[in-house]
């Protein structure tokens, strides 16, 4: 049984990390598709502005839907499997309904909002965020549904068909920015965006309904509203809500930065998290539904195992990524960026920016699986008041480095922010579930050492002006930095290495056994 639960989380976290590299590479190219397009122009920003309230809000709907329901879901599913199906039918509608209300709400105060965040702009400026910020809100309620339908594959194991579905997002935002970019403008990418979310929504209803069927009339004669409504719930929102603050208040700095500083940021923002989409969330998804199962069963010790067999593949991962951030940033954003309006000076920018971000990269994505071990525990308090007080530490710090270091100062604040995420939330783990740090101390300063001593031979064996060009300086160092990562690792049979071949190795068991038979 334990052997058929490791093979299923690490089938399951590398299905994901598989469809993620998919989905991100995709997501790569839709930022170089903007980036050629709009580089850091003053329309860009504009958009960000925009977009960041309704996008912030489907983003804390999607951690809500899958935090919420999948522990509830299980519970209810081991006494009643029709009263699990009553229950997420409930959350479907429910969800949906409140999505609609929340975005008719936002689409009445829109103006004001837009005011809140463009004191000094021009008449210009306010309408075409205001435009782009209603477009989005259209979004809300399809996305509410979406994550619903998304959390409750998951739950059922089902962890393909929604991360495929992301594609569909994507693919629709590239489309329409490359075809009507030029006679729209920016507001092609809401456009996009709107359609993507209506093709993934059909796309999930369709696979879901082999499952369950959504039934509207059944949701208003049980009259299940209330039900969905709980302090479990109501935890979870203030969580996902108050995590998200940090992209709001950023926002709210556009006039206190370098032009071109918001898009700067969101660029930077976007090559951290790409790692970090790919391959924590993607482990931490893949361990969450059981994560809960093993507190529930009080099974502690399989606990412990499965975290430090996740600090041990993330910080293997992360800190050389870390490096070769600080290190070799520029190089990078010169390869996905440096066409079309993203010019030398926005390279300069964006990397500045980037060297920040990345300081944080190892504890915010080792807290991924801290948040989901403390949802699991029920520990959901705790967590409210980690995440409030990381954000007020992120609010406050925002308006002490902006003043000196404009963007990097936002960026500042950002790390300072995760690490106390990390911290505390560890801290709070090892206190409250008896959870051992032990193994993620070793495990990083081991790492760390490597990182340092790959980092320094790479430069001695490529010195500086060996080629004509820096980039082909640059990227050189950066191949054999990892290289020299890989293969120290390897020499020291680290564990890490040892936990990716057994997890490579569940994936085929069946041709396996075929193979032995012959």
């Amino acid at each position: 049984m334990k052997k058929k639960y490791t093979s299923t989380v690490a089938g399951a976290s590398l299905l994901i990390t598989a469809v993620g590299l998919v989905g991100k590479g995709l997501g790569l190219i839709r930022e170089v598709v903007f980036a050629n397009y709009f580089g850091l122009n003053t329309q860009y920003d504009l958009y960000l502005v925009g977009a960041v309230l309704p996008i912030t809000i489907n983003t804390v709907i999607l951690y809500l839907a899958q935090n919420y329901l999948i522990p509830n879901y299980n519970k209810v599913k081991v006494n009643d499997t029709d009263g699990s199906y009553k229950f997420v039918n409930s959350t479907f509608w429910s969800f949906t309904f409140f999505g609609a209300v929340l975005s008719l709400i936002l689409f009445y105060f829109s103006g004001f909002i837009i005011k809140y965040y463009l004191q000094t702009a021009s008449a210009e400026y306010l309408n075409s965020t205001l435009y782009v910020f209603r477009i989005f809100l259209l979004t809300i309620p399809l996305n509410s549904a979406f994550s619903v339908l998304a959390a409750f594959l998951q739950a059922e194991f089902e962890f393909k068909t929604p991360a495929v579905s992301q594609l569909l997002l994507n693919i629709s935002i590239i489309f329409l920015v490359v075809i009507f970019s030029n006679s729209f403008g920016v507001y092609a990418i809401p456009a996009g965006y709107l359609l993507g979310s209506l093709i993934q929504l059909i796309f999930l209803l369709v696979k879901s309904k082999r499952k369950i069927r959504f039934n509207f009339f059944n949701f208003i004669k049980d009259g299940n509203v209330r039900s969905i409504i709980n302090y479990s719930l109501v935890i979870t929102i203030l969580i996902e809500s108050i995590s998200q603050i940090y992209l709001l208040a950023d926002r709210y700095f556009f006039d206190s930065v370098q032009k071109g500083g918001i898009a700067s940021l969101n660029y930077a923002m976007n090559i951290f998290l790409l790692p970090v989409t790919i391959i924590s969330v993607a482990l931490s998804t893949a361990i969450f539904p059981k994560l809960s199962h093993s507190f529930s069963s009080n099974m502690k010790e399989d606990v412990q195992k499965k975290l430090d067999n996740f600090y041990s593949i993330n910080l293997f991962l992360f800190i050389p990524i870390s490096f070769v951030l600080i290190l070799y940033g520029d190089v990078i954003i010169r390869i996905l960026f440096q066409r079309g309006e993203f010019d030398s000076n926005a390279v300069l920018m964006t990397f500045g920016v980037l060297k920040y971000y990345a300081l944080s990269l190892v504890f915010y994505s080792s807290y991924t699986v801290i948040n989901k071990l403390m949802y699991g525990a029920n520990l959901g308090r705790e967590l409210l008041l980690i995440t409030v007080a990381g954000c007020l530490l992120k609010v406050f710090a925002n308006f002490i480095l902006v003043k000196d270091y404009e963007q990097n100062g936002l960026a500042i604040s950002t790390s300072i922010s995760y690490m106390f995420f990390f911290l505390v939330g560890a801290a709070v783990t090892v206190y409250k579930l008896k959870m051992e740090i032990i193994h993620f101390i070793k495990e990083f300063f081991f790492n760390i050492f490597n990182g340092i001593l790959s980092s320094l031979i790479s430069i001695l064996v490529i010195p500086g002006g060996l080629f004509s060009s820096a980039l082909a300086d640059g990227f050189l160092r950066l191949v054999i930095f990892l290289l020299v990562y890989a293969i120290n690792s390897k020499l020291v049979d680290q564990s890490a290495v040892k936990l990716f071949e057994e997890a490579l190795g569940s994936l085929y068991p069946k041709r396996l056994k075929l193979t032995k038979r012959n």
